[in-house]
């Protein structure tokens, strides 16, 4: 009969799944998390059923106070009754951290498939996460490259400054600026996100692959700009000025509020409102105001209007990927986008849906698809900047 683990392990390994998750784990963790994983079939049981169930109704009880068998019993039953095709991914890892503790490191199920179940990572290629990068086109034509790292403040024209600070672009203009105003466009690669603060101190979360056409200061009786692909507005309150986005061919007025527009479709846009009010107007129409919590999606001449699933439409803006009851390939567009590669199918993939997955927005993508596999929707390759999707099994 094998030793009782010392009452540190539990803990420590405890500690080891959540750098895991959080894809933080050194090659001497990820050492000894594998000796732990081997050491014994009953090791990699749990995970498993964790991963198929919902373990979030242990994260607030203390770690002493559960009892083996009841937790052990309250597992299975979770699982019974939660046999979707999905993957929870807790950020914090608080309940995979509770439940282990508790139950002594009898049962837990490495993240990793079987080997013979998939066709992995090229070895030594890993796609790391998008970052803050973009690039500033000026009205003259002149381009500025911009990061994270490269703090600066310059001059555009005579009223106005410009600063790039620890990535985040501003513009300040004078009260008395005489100017005509000059336009901007700011613009995301795939892989790339960026966060604007315009004159009036509106403030913009640029997503991958985007790009916002603006002025370095507004005049006139409103606020206007232009969005291709997807941003965050939090719009300042200027009752006198409306602000208005136009994107595909539609306009959305503001007073002072804020929301998300997903806009890569070039015919359909996609606008949910967080607080305050917008009305979303498709050309040639008066339009509808949405409410917050509120979704409208316009295009091809039509509007409609549902509820919002808010978190996960604006999960992107806080380093996160929240996708729900998805289709495989929303997915793998949306990891596209901020992986920055290519996605090739080896198949339709149409049966692929109902997979959710919450994870941070920081993690490789190797990462990602192994979470995914866990789903058994699909395998995938990655080949350089190419990701394959691959049926589970092969015929």
């Amino acid at each position: 009969m094998m030793s009782q683990p010392p009452p540190e392990l539990p803990f420590q390994i405890a500690y080891l799944i959540k750098k895991y998750i959080a894809g933080e784990i050194s090659p001497e963790e990820q050492a000894t998390l594998d000796a732990w994983i081997n050491q014994s079939d009953s090791n990699r049981i749990l995970w498993d059923d964790l991963l198929q169930g919902q373990a979030s109704g242990w994260t607030n009880t203390p770690l002493q106070s559960f009892d083996m068998d009841v937790v052990i019993g309250s597992i299975h039953q979770k699982i019974r009754k939660n046999r979707q095709r999905r993957i929870f991914i807790y950020s914090a890892a608080a309940a995979v951290l509770l439940i282990i503790g508790s139950i002594g490191m009898q049962y837990l199920k490495v993240l990793t498939p079987p080997e013979s179940e998939m066709v992995m990572v090229v070895p030594g290629n890993e796609v790391p996460p998008g970052s803050t990068k973009a690039r500033l086109v000026m009205d003259n034509g002149h381009t500025i490259g911009l990061d994270k790292a490269g703090d600066s403040t310059f001059a555009e024209g005579a009223d106005v400054q410009v600063q790039q600070q620890q990535g985040v672009l501003s513009f300040q203009a004078k009260n008395n600026a005489r100017e005509l105003p000059s336009f901007n466009t700011l613009i995301t690669p795939k892989g790339g996100e960026y966060k604007l603060v315009l004159h009036d101190g509106t403030v913009v979360w640029l997503n991958a692959a985007s790009s916002i056409r603006f002025p370095n200061r507004f005049s006139g009786k409103q606020r206007a700009v232009e969005l291709t692909g997807e941003a965050y507005f939090e719009v300042a309150h200027d009752p006198q000025r409306p602000f208005i986005v136009t994107v595909n061919g539609s306009e959305i007025q503001v007073l002072g509020t804020a929301f998300d527009v997903k806009a890569y479709q070039p015919a359909i846009t996609y606008t949910t409102l967080v607080n305050g009010a917008v009305r979303v107007a498709p050309a040639g129409s008066k339009g509808e105001v949405l409410h917050p919590g509120q979704m409208a999606r316009s295009g091809n001449g039509g509007l409609r209007i549902t509820t919002a699933d808010v978190e996960q439409v604006t999960a992107w803006k806080n380093k996160q990927i929240i996708l729900r009851d998805a289709d495989l390939r929303d997915i793998m567009e949306e990891l596209s986008r901020w992986y920055n590669v290519e996605v090739v199918y080896a198949g339709d993939f149409k049966g692929a849906t109902g997979v959710t997955i919450e994870i941070s927005r920081d993690v490789p993508l190797k990462k990602i698809l192994e979470m995914i596999m866990l789903t058994k929707s699909a395998r995938f390759k990655i080949d350089g900047d190419v990701v394959t999707v691959l049926p589970f099994r092969s015929n």
